[in-house]
């Protein structure tokens, strides 16, 4: 055994951090031919991410013992803002519980009884969507997930109640474009200062979020009926906690909810509109649109690694990668793997006619203990969305295809899948 090496660009953090942000792909294709399948790239402010471009190990990082391979507090070195007490950043104890109390309004039955709705709701969407001239398709996206989200699975039916919260997620996310740097943790900076200043912006985008949250916590109590949604799910578990952790706990499943189903949403629609052939079978052949999707997720998956922090030595293929270290299996490298993939770079809905072909690295969803306890609502929406918004037809606006730019832990257009929108 060796230990893993630390060799990557030799470049100032910063300037790693902005290449890597803006063209992903490019990137980490470039540092595995030039220093082999295990690398190191190194931010501002954060501990050096170790990337494991090695399809015979990621069954080893995403099913890691998760004592000695912690998701959570590997995420919040990217993500810093999500709670160590969530279902996305917390780790061991805090993530079981987290989850379990959430499960119930995120499970395969919960999720059937809302599909219709989703694909009413699309409809009421679409019709303030904009006619006649280009717009950037993953924001109003991001406008549906968000109302999907708080509408059917918080279980909010208040109209105005629901529209203040959608609007204030909203405002709590949005940015101008994509910063080409990690976000800020609390301890990053000389002193911990730039860090206090990410969390004190953070404190105040959520803010209204937290009050909107606590107002609904309140108003459930004083009906006396819990519902059988999420936050009817957390309030009816054996010891519901504190509103203030709830509300901790909810904050980055807002954010879960609303960004990866998005972007892969709008991911389909982009590369349906620049295939016009293809778009047209999704349409008419039900049995064909799995196979679409997957093979979009593969080339455009939303979520950029499955991150790990380590707390003992990680032995694989012939590396030990020390204690401490954050590794990363890039979904960008792994999904055009071109063993599993031939022609990796091509869009061939094919390869997916009978399901992930075997042992293939594809983990659109992540994998083990810390798969995404959302999958079920993506895939409804899958279902329930993209027919109902290819009852359009779109074509992309920019001539050349969108790169993928990395945003916080995910993927996106990089100018968010310019389109415009035509009546059939």
């Amino acid at each position: 055994m060796r230990d893993a090496p630390t060799g990557g660009p030799a470049l100032a953090p910063i300037a790693q951090a902005v290449a890597y942000h803006r063209d992903p792909l490019g990137v980490l294709r470039r540092l595995r031919a030039r220093h082999g399948p295990v690398f190191t790239l190194r931010f501002p402010l954060k501990d050096p991410v170790t990337f494991i471009a090695l399809p015979s190990a990621l069954s080893l990082v995403l099913h890691a013992d998760p004592r000695h391979a912690h998701a959570g507090a590997a995420r919040r070195v990217i993500l810093p803002q999500a709670s160590d007490r969530s279902p996305f950043g917390g780790d061991g104890q805090a993530h079981a519980a987290s989850r379990a109390r959430m499960w119930p309004g995120f499970a395969p039955e919960r999720i059937r009884t809302i599909e219709p709705a989703i694909a009413v709701l699309t409809e009421e969407h679409m019709r303030l969507w904009p006619s006649g001239r280009p717009f950037r398709l993953l924001e109003v996206m991001r406008t549906l997930c968000t109302d999907i989200t708080v509408h059917l699975v918080l279980g909010i039916a208040d109209g105005p109640r629901r529209r203040e919260l959608v609007a204030a997620i909203r405002r709590m996310l949005t940015t101008p474009g994509n910063l080409p740097l990690p976000l800020p943790g609390n301890h990053d900076g000389p002193a911990g200062i730039v860090g206090r200043l990410g969390e004190r912006l953070f404190q105040q985008r959520s803010a209204g979020v937290r009050r909107l949250l606590a107002d609904e916590l309140s108003h459930r109590r004083a009906r006396d009926d819990a519902g059988e949604d999420v936050l009817g799910a957390i309030l009816s578990s054996p010891s519901p906690p504190a509103d203030d952790q709830i509300i901790d706990e909810l904050l980055i499943v807002l954010m879960a909810a609303q960004e990866p189903p998005a972007i892969a949403l709008t991911n389909v629609v982009y590369e349906l509109a620049g295939r016009a052939t293809l778009a047209e079978q999704f349409r008419a052949v039900p049995e064909a649109r799995e196979a679409i999707i997957a093979e979009v997720m593969r080339l455009r998956p939303s979520a950029s690694a499955a991150l790990r922090k380590l707390t003992e030595p990680m032995r694989l293929d012939g590396y030990v990668l020390p204690t401490g270290s954050v590794v990363a299996a890039p979904s960008p490298l792994l999904h055009r793997d071109p063993h599993a993939f031939p022609d990796p770079d091509a869009f061939r809905a094919e390869r997916f006619e009978s399901g992930v072909p075997d042992g293939a690295p594809y983990f659109p969803f992540g994998g083990g203990a810390r798969r995404c306890l959302g999958e079920h609502l993506a895939r409804a929406e899958f279902r329930a969305v993209l027919p109902t918004v290819l009852s359009l037809r779109f074509t992309r606006v920019w001539p050349r295809e969108e790169r993928m730019v990395v945003r916080a832990t995910v993927l996106v257009p990089h100018r968010s899948a310019l389109v415009q929108a035509h009546p059939r």
